[in-house]
């Protein structure tokens, strides 16, 4: 299942600057509640100091999953939010990074 994305950067703006911050040591998040949505969307950065595209896409698809996979996932509703890949997100285990990413989502409850 295709999680819904953020499209545009004026989206992920809006996102990182009205939304409220959350540090882990394998990402930064951002998370803003939306009462106009019906889902919920993210957004994943990884910049280039994350390594070549193999490995940017690799952090990509380990955060996806761990976001597909959490226990919240089915609870998320009305809310927009955008992680900012480290480059500890390829050597961390996928149970941390799990872990850390369901912390930052109950982070707005």
């Amino acid at each position: 299942m295709r999680l819904p994305t953020l499209k545009k950067s004026s989206q992920f703006s809006q996102i990182r600057n009205k939304g409220n911050y959350f540090k882990s040591s394998s990402f930064n998040g951002y998370i803003l509640h939306d009462a106009d949505l019906e889902t919920f969307l993210v957004g994943i950065i990884a910049s280039k100091k994350l390594g070549n595209a193999v490995e940017r896409n690799r952090a990509k698809r380990r955060a996806r999953e761990a976001i597909r996979t959490c226990s919240l996932f089915n609870r998320l509703n009305q809310v927009k939010f955008v992680i900012i890949l480290k480059k500890t997100v390829l050597k961390v285990p996928f149970i941390d990074l799990k872990q850390d990413i369901e912390k930052f989502l109950s982070h707005e409850k």
